[in-house]
């Protein structure tokens, strides 16, 4: 509608509707008078045809319309009711005086459509006028603080991009991906020539740890695994710090330091979830007065938008954590450990190394449940989880019952595995566990099954450990039966 209107605004348009209208309405009036002259008062051709006609007399009208209005209404819409009223008064039929009302109709409606669109292209002029007046109040503004629009544009436009990096950063819960995201995004938004830290802080706040950098080219390598004075003075004190130059700040004391080789100046912002430090965000610079108090108050922007996504994340893994490991003993559940072992399976098989398993039954659990209480029975699978994470080493050790437990060892030989068996076993048998002055034996049953000597099958593999661990069982507990 629009390419429609700018045509029709056109001079030469105009004119040339112009004409066409006013042949249409001759060529028209002239056919309504031979028709009228051969017409009879009874004759249906001729009365279809003079309906017709009379209704193409609207044509005329719209089209003269476009090019004057009062053309339209003050010569066509007369000549047309003309003709109606000759044609009622020859034909003897009052039904042609209908047109008379659809020529007002038609130009009631060319009016209400000129006004809505004259109403809106008065709306679009108010908007414009008020967007250029708005435009001029900031260019006013600008002039009066004494910087330049091309400047205070700049930092608009980065203070319009945290809308979106919020979105940005809850596009991922991996919090390695999350982190990166993080110093590269404030690298780009703040300082494309100065490197950046993200460390985060352990459950005490007393230590940090580098989890995401990103150091420019031409900007001077630094080694800041742990953090230094400065991010723990902004852990300490949970406020941002802006260093103008690093040799002239009397706060700190940079002799106690030895990582401050080519830095001179650096921002730095905490991260802050629940009212607790959790890191801190940080740009250096080995040039003094690199920063400026907008770029801390952007990075404390970014910092806020990256604790909250920083806690989500966080509290994602520990979500996914809890789903794959016994809240008891710590282990991995079942259902992660076969997970594990379908992987470890298919590995083995393509790399054709060996895969051994070992399946554990704790002997007489069930009695010193009901003798000493289900208290002491969850203390005796706490130590014994601990003591097998101790000794798998890099397995995979998961709680498969109650009182069972299966440790996967990929790349290990079936000899192996029945050393580390024994190793379990006889460690077990001579832990002191003392309840109410009365020494507790904890003995453990154990099946060793091995891939490939054993069978080239994951469920199988199981099945073997399994009757091994029962034949263990049978032959009289607190023993390790294996290949052979």
């Amino acid at each position: 509608m629009k390419h429609l209107a700018t045509i029709l605004d056109q001079s030469w348009t105009k004119q040339f509707l112009l004409v066409v209208a006013f042949i249409l309405l001759s060529f028209l009036g002239y056919l309504t008078l031979v028709v009228l002259n051969h017409a009879g008062l009874h004759d249906s051709r001729s009365i279809s045809l003079l309906a017709v006609i009379l209704f193409a007399f609207l044509i005329p009208t719209l089209l003269v319309w476009f090019s004057s209005r009062m053309l339209s209404v003050f010569f066509v819409v007369p000549i047309t009711c003309i003709f109606s009223l000759l044609t009622n008064w020859v034909m003897q039929s009052s039904v042609y005086l209908l047109f008379i009302p659809a020529q007002a109709g038609l130009c009631g409606l060319l009016f209400y459509l000129d006004q809505r669109k004259d109403a809106e292209a008065i709306s679009h002029a108010v908007e414009i006028e008020k967007a250029i007046n708005e435009k001029n109040d900031m260019e006013l503004a600008f002039k009066d603080e004494g910087t330049s629009i091309s400047v205070h544009f700049e930092k608009y436009t980065h203070y319009y991009n945290l809308k979106n990096l919020a979105a940005d950063f809850s596009a991922t819960l991996s919090l390695k991906e999350l982190s990166q995201l993080i110093v590269s995004k404030t690298v780009e938004l703040i300082s494309k020539e100065s490197p950046c830290f993200l460390f985060l802080a352990d459950t005490d706040g007393t230590e940090l740890s580098l989890i995401a950098s990103q150091s420019t080219e031409g900007a001077r390598k630094q080694r800041l695994k742990g953090g230094d004075l400065f991010d723990f003075w902004v852990l300490r004190h949970r406020q941002s710090l802006i260093v103008t130059d690093v040799q002239k700040d009397f706060r700190f004391d940079i002799q106690k330091s030895s990582d401050l080789n080519g830095l001179r100046s650096l921002i730095a912002s905490p991260l802050i979830h629940a009212g607790k430090p959790i890191g801190t965000l940080r740009l250096n610079s080995d040039k003094p007065v690199a920063f400026t108090t907008d770029d801390l108050r952007f990075l404390d922007a970014i910092s806020t938008l990256a604790s909250s996504a920083i806690s989500n994340s966080i509290l994602f893994q520990k979500t996914e954590e809890l789903a794959i490991r016994d809240s008891l003993t710590g282990l991995y559940v079942q259902r992660y450990f076969r997970e594990r072992l379908s992987e470890e399976h298919g590995r083995s098989l393509l790399t054709n190394s060996p895969l051994t398993l070992l399946m554990c039954d704790l002997d007489h659990f069930k009695d010193h449940n009901d003798r000493y209480g289900h208290g002491v029975g969850d203390f005796i699978l706490i130590k014994t989880s601990e003591l097998m994470a101790q000794k798998a080493g890099h397995g995979i050790v998961a709680r498969y019952g109650g009182e069972e437990f299966a440790i996967l060892l990929p790349k290990v030989t079936p000899h192996e595995g029945l050393v580390l068996a024994e190793s379990i076993r006889s460690s077990l048998a001579n832990m002191k566990l003392t309840v109410r002055r009365e020494m507790i034996p904890i003995t453990i049953s154990i099946g060793v099954a091995s891939m490939p000597v054993d069978t080239l099958d994951s469920e199988e593999l199981i099945r073997i450990a399994d009757r091994r661990l029962y034949q263990a069982k049978k032959s009289g507990r607190n023993q390790v039966c294996g290949v052979g």
